[in-house]
């Protein structure tokens, strides 16, 4: 365990998971520890992304462990560090009192700067006492068909929750309360002959369900979980990538894989390959994957438009993908805070080949205005895509946040 920092008011540690664990010492330590805890409760509630979430808490030594927020700055400008600590008493009601670029971090994975150490810091107006005990209720449907003329289906997915750090498995339509106990949403499209693509993509979605649960128990507590998926999806990378050196016949098989954790405010995800997840929020459409392709590049920084994207000769190219040809992989990691609201689309190539974005968003648009549920949406978006397209396999999941 590493010492962050020894001081007259606390001493904190990194644990070897990540967490960080700080325990208070000196003048009002009792009350300083007191004020942290319900500090951290409030933001939480209110949904606030970029400060410590409250892991546990030790009463009798006055111990806190929280998730990690980055490594500290070394220098910030201060028109940025008072925006940041403005931001956080406009949006989220906490004034913090010691606004300073000592108590602001930076996530690499999340690519944000965040706030640490709330011990000073004082709420603004009423916590709102029980009404701030948020439930974040989630509705989904997932459907697979395979594409036309095959002989089977290369892609899988798997919807699942964690208990006793085994996977608990959740049915295809359905609905949770994400708040306490997270869910994950894993898909994967194989590649490499029929043979090897059902192979790879069944072996990743299989051992995903393995992996997270042993390494997140019921996915509470969890200091890092960017780094445990990341972890996951190398790891996956290896697995398959030996099984296909032990068999000529599958040298060449891989898969894409998005693998999506819903746990309280959060959405986490890791991603390699061409398989997308989108989210539509007030009326517009973000794909929150990025394309692991020379043509997703381009198209991200504007030389090629969707309609020339579509077109280009090496569309389905992709140069980051489970096993197959590469030694190493880099996954996409990223957060993005979950909204009322919200529906979210995890889908395979063979719904990309289909659908347009403006298809998409078109279809989330009219969901949203008649209160149309999960199965509903996919029902059409599947028929559409499938009738436009086809050929492929394809497989779509639609989640709604209520």
């Amino acid at each position: 365990m590493k010492i962050a920092k020894d001081g007259v008011r606390s001493i904190v540690r990194i644990g070897y998971d990540g967490r960080v664990i700080k325990t208070f010492r000196g003048t009002n330590a009792r009350e300083r520890f007191t004020n942290e805890i319900a500090v951290l409760e409030v933001l939480e509630a209110r949904d606030c992304s970029y400060v410590p979430q409250l892991l546990d808490h030790d009463d009798e030594t006055m111990t806190l462990i929280t998730t990690n927020c980055g490594q500290p700055v070394q220098k910030l400008s201060e028109s940025k560090t008072k925006e940041l600590f403005q931001e956080l008493e406009d949006e989220f009601g906490v004034v913090h009192d010691d606004p300073y670029d000592r108590n602001i971090t930076y996530d690499a994975k999340r690519g944000r700067f965040c706030v640490i150490d709330f011990e000073l810091a004082h709420i603004l107006g009423e916590t709102g006492g029980e009404d701030e005990r948020i439930h974040r209720d989630l509705k989904w449907a997932g459907v697979s068909q395979m594409g036309r003329g095959k002989k089977q289906n290369e892609d899988h997915f798997a919807i699942f929750a964690s208990s006793g750090g085994w996977a608990a498995e959740l049915p295809r339509i359905g609905g949770r309360d994400f708040e306490e106990e997270g869910m994950v949403v894993a898909l994967s499209d194989g590649m490499g002959g029929q043979r090897g693509g059902f192979l790879a993509s069944s072996s990743a979605v299989r051992n995903i369900r393995k992996y997270l649960p042993a390494r997140m128990g019921d996915f509470r507590k969890i200091a890092d979980p960017l780094g445990v998926m990341m972890d996951a999806v190398k790891s996956l990378h290896w697995q398959i990538k030996q099984a296909g050196k032990k068999n000529p016949n599958l040298g060449k098989m891989g898969a894409t894989l998005i693998c999506g954790l819903f746990y309280r405010a959060q959405l986490h995800f890791a991603h390699v390959g061409d398989s997308r997840i989108y989210r539509f929020r007030k009326g517009q459409l973000l794909q929150l994957t990025e394309d692991h392709s020379m043509v997703g590049y381009y198209l991200r920084n504007g030389k090629l438009t969707e309609r020339e994207a579509r077109s280009h000769p090496r569309r389905n190219i992709v140069n980051q993908v489970i096993a197959a040809h590469l030694d190493k992989i880099t996954p996409q990691v990223n957060s993005h805070r979950v909204m009322q609201g919200d529906w979210y689309l995890f889908c395979s190539d063979g719904v990309v080949d289909g659908l347009w974005d403006h298809m998409i968003e078109g279809a989330f648009e009219e969901a949203s205005e008649a209160d149309l549920s999960p199965e509903e949406v996919l029902e059409g978006l599947m028929k559409r895509a499938c009738q436009n397209a086809g050929k492929d396999d394809t497989t779509a999941v639609v989640l709604k946040v209520l």
